[in-house]
């Protein structure tokens, strides 16, 4: 220490141990610690969801994409009962109006030629699905209102929320889920919606921006 240059403050203790307050002439009696490095997420730039007031990880912070992937199979797999029961009680109502799979060429060219089988089997899945997809908006809504989420949300241990942090409310959930199934009836929309919070800020897909939700884990 330069006792002609040094300006008063703490520094090293010469003696070893934290700091020593120098009074611009001499070493006084006053010593402290170190004072503790702070975390190293308290000195990162601002995590996903920090304006949300989210933690950077932990219960409450946003979930990753693959742990919403994974609970969005479970629900599928969940509701595949249901689509084969619908799938079957179509099949069963065109049956007696569906023909052979693949007609033959009919020689008489003034004779009707019936609409084939295939045609029949195709617009009855077609149905079945559209019946499934309404019933899984349904029990998406249901479940997220009453019990805050979905079975396999549950079972990946997230929730959705507000982007407050609240429960979703009946409009909120029921819009949520009626936009991801909207969009996936538009081809290539159905695509894009899940894989946006791949690189959306808030890991929010497309359905959660509309609707105004996080989804966050417990």
């Amino acid at each position: 220490m330069n006792a002609q240059t040094a300006p008063p403050g703490w520094y090293p203790d010469p003696s070893g141990g934290g700091q020593r307050y120098f009074d611009g002439t001499a070493w006084t009696v006053h010593t402290a610690p170190y004072a503790p490095s702070p975390p190293a997420w308290a000195t990162a730039p601002p995590w996903k969801g920090a304006r949300y007031g989210r933690p950077p990880y932990g219960s409450g912070s946003l979930s990753e994409p693959g742990r919403r992937l994974g609970a969005r199979l479970l629900d599928g797999l969940v509701f595949v009962p249901v689509y084969v029961v619908c799938a079957a009680i179509a099949i069963a109502l065109v049956a007696p109006h569906a023909g052979a799979m693949f007609p033959q060429n009919n020689v008489d060219p003034n004779a009707s030629v019936p609409t084939p089988g295939l045609i029949w089997v195709y617009l009855a899945l077609l149905g079945a699905s559209l019946v499934a997809g309404a019933l899984f908006v349904l029990y998406e809504t249901v479940t997220t209102v009453k019990w805050g989420r979905t079975l396999g949300k549950r079972w990946m241990h997230m929730r959705p929320l507000t982007l407050a942090g609240a429960p979703l409310g009946w409009g909120r959930a029921f819009g949520r889920s009626s936009v991801a199934w909207l969009a996936g009836l538009i081809g290539w929309l159905g695509l894009l919606d899940p894989l946006w919070c791949l690189w959306d800020g808030d890991r929010q897909c497309l359905h959660d921006k509309i609707a105004g939700t996080l989804v966050v884990d417990d």
